[in-house]
């Protein structure tokens, strides 16, 4: 009785294990080629999130987008996912941006920042 305890318990554990860690993936972008922040991540900021003066550094602006000093705020360089640029434009913070009814940004612009971000978000 108790070997199959002991054999049910690790099985359980190794299956634990098993599923924490299969959620966990992290994209390998040492293959892509370099994002530049001035080519590639900045025009994208500048004519979606700082039009009508949202995100455009006014006076009543807290989250101002135009800068590389802006941006990164906003930014957790290797680690998109945790970034709060990367989330707010794929919908995992409160707001999606950039709000209806503008469109959102297209799956190259946000792969782009993803690629700009795991790449160490480099003022390039």
């Amino acid at each position: 009785m108790k070997k199959t305890i002991n054999r049910s318990f690790v099985l359980f554990a190794g299956l634990c294990f098993f599923l924490s860690s299969s959620c966990n993936h992290t994209a390998d972008v040492s293959a892509k080629p370099a994002i530049s922040f001035q080519s590639d991540v900045q025009p994208v900021l500048i004519g979606n999130c700082t039009q009508s003066g949202c995100h455009s550094g006014g006076d009543n602006e807290s989250f101002s987008l135009v800068t590389y000093d802006d941006v990164m705020k906003s930014v957790n360089p290797g680690n998109a996912r945790d970034s709060r640029l990367y989330q707010s434009v794929v919908g995992r913070t409160e707001h999606l941006m950039p709000p209806s009814p503008q469109p959102m940004l297209s799956d190259k612009q946000i792969l782009n920042i993803y690629v700009w971000i795991e790449q160490g978000a480099l003022n390039n």
